[in-house]
């Protein structure tokens, strides 16, 4: 389309994205150019239209290649810069070529297949969740954070989606039974391990069937079987067998893991019954640029093999750290732990303080416990937590309480019939947990440690609310001591701020750590707000409103009273908003909502922008963002109708002509509703459209004696219009 009749319509010259933009402000300029195209197209004759359309499909292409790298990056932002579902149909009819570079709204099903990249500094993690079923296979990027779901769970997620990929708002879980019970946490773990070389990049000389096969099988001394059996208390134990070297086909990169893993499993079918193991070890050398030591599945999922399907978990272990027997197992039970659907072993900082209120994250360090083998390198036990997820604890030995009272917690190194891990609820009425272990340096994986280590002189500390997830957060109880989390156990009495809990260490010896926990009255302590808004970007014309439920949550704690907190809006600037409660009275852990709309003023020029609200009383603030994409209402139509002739015998023809103008001129390609009323009050419609002057004709055959009413109802680029009535009679 030459430049002037863009410019005449509005639309700027297509300039592509600066690549130094982020793709959030990517994706939000590209929304305004979609919709300069839009407001166009509204306006456009049929030739018109053909060339906007022409201008806008490489604006779509460039949007959706940003919208999909902002769901990898950061899929909140994805959800509020899509298109509401409305004006993405509208889009998709306008543009119909350009239909497959939009976004789609829905919920989507499979089992989940969750995986866990550890770098070797166990500094930086990544993780890849997809979602499989009968027809495809989906990344699935969850605006909460990453999903909470292990392999083989049953995941529905809710949100948008371009091509395979989807931002979900809302995931929920379920499990698949089958996949459950073949791969249990308990017994003899089967595992096979597969030794790979790739063409040209062997296996380093120290990496050999009995080595490794040591590192997993051996009965006495550190390996994977032994650690197993001490941390389960002999309840899990690791058996099976080593295979290979086999040269694979090509080498495959870290990133091509699934493939490495399909060419693994055919090089070995021959040697192995896969049915027989629900756990498979791949070890493969490094093809040049790995940037993570090891790779787990968290839990089982269905494999195939000459053999047959089978449930098995896998981990995919750098044979650079499977040559010597301490790194071997380190990383081995750590992977391992992954596929028991283990997370990550993590701490939780907070300034200056044990705990924060509840509610607050903290700061996270993914593998921040130095005391576990899911968190830096070390051979510590899984936490307490992690055994009773496993049931390696049960029964007796665990305690879950919320009254006051006085217990004696055993080390967990040893097998014992009495209490191991104590579950502690955070305070009356949180569903927040304080999981206390107590541990000594014996056996033969707590004994790396030196007997005078600050974390054999109390209770370790592990905190779960809704953040915990399938990770550990291991808690420090000496936030003002250099030394981090080397020293965090819980050696004295600790007073909760912001509930009525609190945890005294009266006695530690080398077989057991005595703790009162005890309720007292409430406290109040003021925090603020969560606020939220919803829906994350709606459409609205320019002249018309646009409607939100704000929704604010009262974080303080259960001893404070009420608060009354007054609503605000800023965003965008110079726009009216209207609350449907002009304050909210809020008890302490109560939710409540109201309507916010914005007026859009009119004329305003399209775009997405940002949309804000911010609450507030004398003790809190808060607030929250959303968008709102404004389109331009559509040219208003006109239509007039005239019959021909006015009068005619019965069972005569009436030409029926309407004309349908905008104020540039006739309306061509218009869908035109004729619509007659007989004098007796039945009615006749047709439909027609418009041609090149911008009429549309429809003959009718009267069918009785009287005077007939017509009108002319016109739809074009969403506006519409009715045309005056126009009166024939039949003789």
């Amino acid at each position: 389309m030459p430049k002037r009749l863009l410019a005449l319509l509005g639309v700027a010259a297509f300039v592509p994205v600066i690549s130094a933009q982020t793709n959030a402000d990517a994706v939000r300029g590209l929304n305004n150019r979609v919709l300069q195209f839009h407001g166009a197209i509204q306006r456009a004759s049929p030739a018109q239209a053909a060339d906007i359309r022409a201008q806008a499909a490489p604006v779509f292409v460039q949007r959706a290649t940003a919208l999909s790298a902002l769901i990898r990056e950061d899929p909140k932002a994805a959800l509020g810069l899509a298109f509401a579902q409305e004006l993405r149909a509208d889009l998709a009819g306008k543009f119909p070529a350009s239909s497959v570079s939009l976004e789609e709204h829905g919920q989507w099903q499979g089992k989940s297949d969750h995986v866990i990249f550890d770098d070797p500094d166990r500094k930086t993690r990544r993780f890849e969740v997809r979602i499989r079923n009968e027809r495809e296979t989906l990344n699935l990027y969850s605006a909460n954070g990453e999903p909470h779901c292990v392999s083989g769970n049953i995941v529905t997620a809710s949100g948008i989606r371009l091509n395979n990929v989807v931002a979900a708002g809302n995931v929920s879980y379920g499990s698949d039974v089958t996949v459950a019970a073949g791969c249990s946490t308990t017994g003899a773990q089967n595992s096979v391990v597969i030794l790979v070389d790739f063409p040209g990049v062997p296996l380093p000389s120290t990496v050999t069937q009995a080595g490794v096969s040591g590192i997993f099988f051996a009965t006495s001394g550190r390996s994977v079987n032994t650690y197993w059996q001490e941390a389960s208390y002999g309840k899990a134990s690791a058996t099976g067998t080593v295979v290979g070297p086999y040269t694979l086909d090509r080498i495959y990169s870290c990133d091509e893991y699934s493939l490495m893993r399909t060419a693994a499993i055919a090089a070995a079918d021959t040697a192995v019954n896969f049915t027989q193991f629900t756990r498979v070890f791949i070890v493969f050398p490094n093809p040049g640029s790995c940037s993570w030591a090891g790779l787990g599945t968290l839990g089982c999922g269905t494999l195939s093999s000459a053999d047959g399907s089978f449930q098995a978990s896998t981990s995919w272990l750098l044979a650079s750290y499977m040559g010597g027997v301490d790194n071997g197992v380190k990383l081995a039970t750590h992977e391992g732990g992954h596929n028991l659907t283990l997370h990550h072993a993590s701490s939780r900082l907070f300034t200056g303080e044990a705990l924060g209120a509840v509610g607050t994250a903290g700061t996270l360090n993914e593998y921040g416990d130095p005391f576990s083998t899911m968190g830096s390198w070390n051979f510590g036990h899984y936490g307490v937590p992690h055994k009773v997820q496993m049931g390696w604890l049960s029964g007796a030995q665990v305690l879950t309480t919320e009254t006051t009272g006085s217990h004696s917690v055993l080390p967990v190194e040893t097998p014992a019939a009495g209490l191991q891990a104590l579950k502690i609820r955070r305070g009356t009425g949180n569903d927040a947990w304080l999981w206390v272990e107590f541990r000594r340096p014996v056996g033969l994986y707590h004994n790396s440690w030196s007997s005078t280590a600050q974390m054999f002189q109390g209770a370790l500390v592990h905190y779960q609310d809704s953040t915990t997830g399938t990770r550990t957060h291991l808690l420090d109880y000496t936030p003002g001591s250099a030394s981090g989390f080397s020293d965090p156990a819980l050696t004295g009495t600790w007073v909760d701020p912001y509930s009525n809990v609190s945890l005294s260490v009266t006695g530690v010896s080398s077989s057991a750590l005595s703790l009162n926990v005890n309720y007292g009255a409430l406290p109040c302590s003021r925090v603020n707000p969560t606020v939220t808004l919803s829906p994350p970007n709606p459409s609205a014309q320019s002249g018309t409103n646009a409607g939100y439920t704000l929704s604010v949550t009262n974080n303080d704690t259960a001893g404070c009273t009420a608060s009354t907190f007054s609503l605000g809006s800023a965003l965008p600037a110079g726009w009216a908003t209207v609350f449907g409660a002009a304050s909210l009275a809020i008890a302490p852990g109560q939710t409540l909502s109201t309507a916010m709309t914005k007026s859009v003023p009119s004329g305003f020029t399209p775009g997405t922008y940002a949309v804000n609200a911010s609450v507030s009383d004398a003790n809190h603030s808060g607030g929250a963002s959303a968008n709102v994409t404004v389109t331009a209402p559509p040219e208003p139509i006109s239509v007039s109708l005239t019959a021909s002739p006015t009068s005619v015998a019965v069972r005569a023809s009436v030409t029926l002509s309407a004309t349908v103008t905008r104020s540039s001129g006739p309306v061509s390609g218009a869908s035109v509703t004729f619509t007659v009323t007989r004098p007796g009050g039945q009615r006749s419609a047709g439909t027609a459209t418009t041609n090149a002057s911008g009429v549309a004709t429809w003959s009718y055959r009267t069918q009785q004696r009287g005077t007939h009413s017509a009108t002319a109802a016109a739809s074009s680029g969403g506006a519409t219009a009715t045309s005056p009535a126009a009166s024939f009679t039949a003789n």
